[in-house]
């Protein structure tokens, strides 16, 4: 007769799922998808855990507090702007010698971003906003990486052959785009103003590349 007693069957887990890497990207997914929703208005933790199946102590164990939370998400958007450029300025194929078509390109990308991904663009915006300090590294060399995008393009172009002068046209530009794109699009008297966005920034970039080979 065998003596080994059975070992008796594990029961299966019941409850929520654990705090698993995986529970928190999905977690973070789901915020992801509150936020571009509804912007941070959709940035609560009971909201987001009722959607994410978790509880709302989980969400807080996951990520600290909700500010923690919204900069995961903005990092995200961050990067998703870069990578948005990026592809955009591949997909034009211009030779590099085309700069202003080429700024244009990455203007164009930026008014695109802004108009589909309305509601994570003001959620960074506004959260920057109310934020005090110095930004955290993450932030800035996701910028700078952008930043980097445009000093790339500008790099061909006659009169910014100097890495300094390159870089600060390159902030100059995205800054004036970023001008134009933040007081035109909201304004409901223009008949189109995507188009007349994106009219503006061609003046800005022009006078730029104009003023720069000017100064050569």
């Amino acid at each position: 007769m065998d003596t080994q007693q059975a070992t008796p069957t594990r029961p299966r887990p019941r409850g929520r799922p654990g705090l698993t890497p995986e529970v928190r990207e999905q977690a973070l997914l789901t915020a992801g998808e509150l936020l571009a929703e509804q912007g941070l208005k959709g940035m609560q933790a009971r909201t987001i855990a009722a959607r994410a199946g978790l509880s709302v102590g989980s969400i807080y164990k996951l990520f600290g507090d909700i500010d923690d939370l919204i900069r995961e998400l903005n990092l995200r958007t961050y990067r998703d702007i870069e990578i948005h450029h990026s592809s955009a300025l591949e997909a034009s194929g211009l030779p590099p010698e085309a700069v202003f078509e080429r700024a244009l390109v990455l203007a164009r990308a930026y008014i695109e971003f802004v108009v589909t991904q309305n509601a994570r663009w003001m959620a960074l915006l506004s959260f920057n906003r109310r934020q005090s300090g110095a930004a955290p590294k993450a932030y800035t060399e996701t910028e700078d990486a952008l930043f980097g995008i445009v000093e790339g393009v500008l790099e061909a172009g006659r009169g910014f052959e100097d890495p300094d002068f390159r870089r600060r046209a390159a902030r100059t530009l995205w800054a004036s785009v970023h001008g134009i794109v933040t007081m035109t699009l909201p304004n409901a008297a223009l008949e189109d103003p995507v188009a007349e966005a994106l009219e503006q920034a061609s003046m800005m970039i022009g006078a730029l590349i104009r003023d720069a080979a000017a100064q050569k």
